[in-house]
């Protein structure tokens, strides 16, 4: 009778296990979407579903490049990669904090943390000219996808302030880019 309450416990375990979502942006999405799905007063999002789902993934982008941007202040040994990573952390605190106070407003949940260990580990792996290339190349490969996904919120969101918002951050975010790629060339053609 033990193990048979024991597999059925183990069962249910691995059901639950499999059943939630694994990452911060996984599980974001789903909050919002059960938000979406309630008829109960106050809890519901109110933004469309695109929208919502912009600001999750504009959020996880702030968090990860604000990591990405803190590892390097630390690690950077190029003078111009440790001062841009600097004022790229600054910048995405200020922009995670938008996002934050943008999502609130329309009752968004969006990610606490970014779940990119896997390229803070190869970086953290990096030393010295090695780090600052890998680096710059995380920024830029990063600020492509936020450019594509701002431009995309720009065009396509329903929700006039999360497209306004989107849009007022675009020119930074291309900056940021086109700062990014200025580096790369300058020291790593």
């Amino acid at each position: 009778m033990k193990t048979i309450s024991t597999a059925w416990i183990a069962a249910i375990f691995l059901l639950s296990c499999t059943n939630s979502p694994k990452t911060p942006v996984a599980r974001a999405d789903s909050t919002n979407e059960a938000k979406q799905d309630s008829s109960a007063g106050g809890l519901a999002v109110t933004a469309d579903s695109a929208s919502a789902a912009f600001l999750v993934r504009a959020a996880d982008n702030e968090l990860r490049q604000g990591d990405l941007a803190a590892l390097a202040g630390e690690k950077a040994s190029i003078p111009t990669v440790k001062d841009f990573a600097g004022m790229l952390s600054q910048a995405h605190k200020q922009l995670n904090e938008a996002i934050k106070a943008l999502a609130v407003q329309k009752n968004i949940t969006i990610p606490p943390t970014s779940n990119d260990e896997r390229t803070m580990s190869r970086l953290t792996e990096r030393q010295g000219s090695a780090f600052d290339k890998a680096y710059i190349n995380e920024v830029i490969d990063g600020h492509k996808s936020a450019v594509s996904k701002f431009e995309d919120a720009v065009k396509h969101a329903q929700d006039p302030d999360v497209k306004a918002f989107a849009d007022k951050v675009l020119p930074e975010l291309q900056q940021h880019l086109d700062s990014a790629k200025s580096i790369k060339e300058r020291y790593w053609k």
